[in-house]
């Protein structure tokens, strides 16, 4: 299972599209991955660059769980030396743009510190 049940269900336990959503983004590193491949196809270490801080294994596997969720799509390049590329699907275009819906609002709402 790619999210925790305990994360998509509600207290009636019944599956909630918003805690599976918010279950998906609160994944460390997730919206990070999303925003950079909203810029087009990525291979593993330009991702990893772009991404930043996040370690090959996190990455690999954040990647591998939004490719389970049809998010990201990874296409093999075989040629010599071979390599990966990683894009977004069409369900992963949506959500890079709900993100950016999101970056919006915190522009107009958040410009000041809230420590």
């Amino acid at each position: 299972m790619v999210l925790e049940r305990k994360l998509v269900m509600d207290a009636n336990d019944a599956y909630c599209p918003v805690r599976a959503t918010l279950a998906l983004l609160g994944q460390k590193w997730v919206p990070h991955i999303v925003h950079e491949l909203m810029n087009g196809k990525l291979r593993f270490n330009e991702l990893a660059v772009g991404v930043g801080g996040c370690n090959s294994r996190t990455l690999r596997d954040r990647l591998k769980n939004l490719e389970e969720l049809e998010v990201v799509s990874r296409t093999i390049i075989a040629v010599m030396p071979p390599w990966v590329e990683y894009e977004l699907t069409p369900k992963g275009r949506q959500l890079g743009e709900a993100l950016v819906r999101l970056e919006q609002w915190g522009e107009s709402y958040m410009h000041e510190p809230c420590i």
